[in-house]
Formats: structure tokens, sequence, C-alpha cells
């Protein structure tokens, strides 16, 4: 089980790294990301397919709050495997919030340029340079509440199996059924009744907007071990995610997903 756990984290290091569906051409950045030991200032990522907007809350030598922009894109994979988006940092300046709004006052000046590379789900690089001053900062993406996808959901898992033992059982398995969602605190199991019944059981955390879940799935057909459900989003037509994981006969990857009952 060790070694098992073992191939599973690494498939998980991985998953982060693969091109997404929908929306995105990429893993979702969309967030509020920061240093938790440096308080005060932050980075907020709105995701749109392959275009970040970023909106830099940063402050002068004066202490001054000033506005900063970029709209940075989609690299792909940088040397070291990472994801990457690079693109021009701006400043504007406008009239007063409290006066009418004259549009001939805003001016927009390049500074200097943005890069930014996520090496996991939950942690970032940040490089930007403004007037020739470089600065490098680790990330995070900030937490202010759990989510709680407690409900029931009409769902489908679709998993790619590999490395199986026997062969014959490698490719492609689609189930559609019921999801039932039960989570208390950190406890989350999930259950998707089809033609077999599973359960995924473990403990939940938040990373930002996204939730992850890590523990153990047992079916009704025998089969068990180790899962991670990761990029898991939910939105009040459902929920989604990336789910990877093994048993005793394969390794497996894929997406589970559940529209929201009425």
């Amino acid at each position: 089980m060790k070694r098992l756990c073992q191939q599973l984290f690494a498939i998980v290091a991985f998953a982060g790294f693969t091109a997404a569906h929908a929306a995105t051409s990429s893993s979702e950045i969309t967030d509020m990301w920061w240093n938790p030991a440096e308080s005060g200032w932050g980075v907020n990522v709105i995701l749109q397919n392959d275009i970040a907007f970023l909106t830099f809350f940063l402050y002068d030598a004066a202490q001054n709050p000033i506005w900063y922009t970029s709209d940075v894109h989609y690299q792909g994979l940088n040397a070291a495997g990472a994801l990457l988006w690079t693109g021009n940092l701006y400043v504007t300046k406008g009239p007063w919030f409290g006066g009418p709004y004259n549009p001939s006052t805003v001016t927009v000046r390049q500074v200097g340029t943005v890069s930014f590379t996520s090496a996991s789900l939950g942690q970032a690089t940040l490089t930007y340079s403004i007037d020739g001053v470089t600065v490098t900062k680790s990330l995070e993406r900030q937490t202010w509440r759990a989510e709680d996808y407690t409900g029931t959901y009409a769902g489908v898992l679709s998993l790619r199996y590999s490395n199986c033992n026997p062969a014959s059982l490698n490719g492609l398995s689609e189930t559609a059924g019921i999801v039932t969602v039960s989570q208390t605190g950190s406890t989350f199991a999930v259950t998707l009744a089809g033609a077999t019944v599973c359960t995924f059981s473990g403990t939940y955390a938040q990373h930002g907007k996204l939730g992850q879940v890590n523990g153990s799935v047992a079916c009704n057909n025998g089969t068990q071990g180790p899962f991670a459900l990761v990029e898991l989003t939910p939105t009040i037509s459902g929920f989604n995610g990336r789910l990877i994981g093994q048993d005793q006969y394969c390794q497996w990857s894929g997406f589970v997903g559940g529209v929201t009952r009425p």
C-alpha cells in the first residue's frame, strides 16, 4: 500500500499540468493569491481561456497604494514543467472616484513585465518588474471559508485506466448515476450509484476557491485503493473535479461531476 500511495502522489503532482476542459486552456488559477507572511498586499487573478487578468494591491516607497494591472497569456509549460503565464505590467491613473468621470484624465503606462508560474494547484511564483525594480514572490491561494458540497446530484464518472493487470482492463470507463455527497467539517464522502456503487471517503481541504479530498475508495465489486480528488469546484449548478487514484488492478485518472438536482 505504501508503494501505491507514493505512485499516487506522483500522479497528483503531474495532474495539475495536464490540459483542462471547458473554458480554460490550463488548470484554474482564478483566485486571490497572497503570501501569508506578508499580509497587506496580494494579486487577484481572473482566468478566461488562455488569458489571465492580474490586479496588484501594491504600495509605493511612500506607502501610498498604486493600481497595477496585467493581462498575462498562457505560454504552456516552462523548462521545469510548471504552468507559465507572461505579459506586460501597467500603472493606471484616472479621475477622483467621488466626482464626475472624465475619460480624458485616464492614463496608462507600461512599467515592466510579469510572469506567473504555477508549480502546483495551490502554490505559485510571481515575478514582476516596475521601472527597473524586479521582485519575486512565493504565493498561495487565500482561503476564507470552506465550501459545502453536501447534496444529491445527477452525475458521471469518466476514468482512463492504465498499467492494469490484467492488461485487458486498460481503457476508458464511464459511469452515470446518482451522486451523493456528505460533508461534515473535513470529513468528506462521495457515493456514485450506477452499475457499480463506489464510495470515495477522505479528508477535505480548501485551497482558495478549489477543494481537494485525499482518501480511499471502496466499490461493491471489490475494488479499493487510494485516491485524490483535486481542483474540486462548486457552483449553484453542481460541481466538477479531477480524480486520480489506483486500485489493486489499475492506475486511473479522469473527471467526476454532478448536476444539482432541482
